[in-house]
């Protein structure tokens, strides 16, 4: 059987904050860490395994990889510390799980899944903003309706359907016929850093060269970067 053989480039508007420092757990079928590579951000590959015994500080954003949680007793172990050091000034961005992210200790306030699972499959699904002014959507990239354009097979998946008013929503989607779902995004403040949980696909967005998926992506782990000072007016 032979195939074509094929490269594209695509050349992405992007801004990278200064400072930036990622710790990457990698999870289920994930190739997203070559990318931030690839945007030249800082980037540790660390197993599960490793979590409990690392040395974060060196780290201004941890990244949870799709269903690490499922696959990995040590990462679960291990959330305990993840959250303290979350309190103590870290930004936490943890991409979808499953069922088990319902499970007491999973996330620092509770959500629930509906079954099936609620998600939203549509890829051109209309993308509501109800909060124009979260740091997620506006820094460092602004993210716009192209942003929301051109994505592969899927918004969102195993999104929570009952969610804790502590966490911020700051989108909603649905496909045709169903209802609201507010769970793409859920941003918490906690204690002095940043917790981020997302069940958009990015997982397929970002390996995929989709431009809007990569800009929502680094703005999450941006969430905990401070922004720098307005420029001073012009005399």
């Amino acid at each position: 059987i032979y195939r074509q053989s094929s490269a594209y480039f695509r050349a992405v508007p992007l801004v990278v904050p200064r400072g930036l420092r990622v710790a990457y757990v990698t999870g289920v079928s994930d190739a997203i860490a070559p990318v931030l590579g690839q945007l030249e951000i800082p980037t540790t590959v660390m197993t599960a395994e490793q979590v409990p015994y690392a040395d974060l500080s060196q780290f201004t954003t941890i990244v949870i990889g799709p269903r690490a949680y499922e696959s990995s007793p040590e990462l679960r172990a291990a959330n305990a510390r993840l959250f303290t050091w979350v309190r103590n000034g870290g930004t936490l961005v943890v991409q979808y799980g499953q069922f088990e992210m319902q499970q007491p200790g999973m996330m620092p306030f509770p959500v629930a899944f509906s079954r099936p699972a609620a998600r939203v499959a549509d890829e051109r699904a209309e993308v509501r903003v109800r909060d124009a002014q979260s740091r997620l959507l506006r820094w460092p990239n602004r993210i716009t309706t192209r942003d929301w354009e051109d994505w592969v097979q899927e918004r969102a998946l195993y999104m929570p359907t009952a969610i804790d008013p502590q966490y911020r929503t700051p989108l909603a989607m649905n496909d045709v016929d169903e209802p609201e779902r507010l769970g793409a995004i859920l941003d918490l403040p906690l204690g002095r850093g940043r917790y981020v949980y997302t069940s958009l696909s990015l997982f397929r967005q970002i390996p995929g060269g989709v431009p809007g998926g990569v800009r929502v992506f680094v703005n999450l782990l941006a969430a905990g970067v401070p922004e720098p000072p307005p420029p001073p007016p012009r005399r």
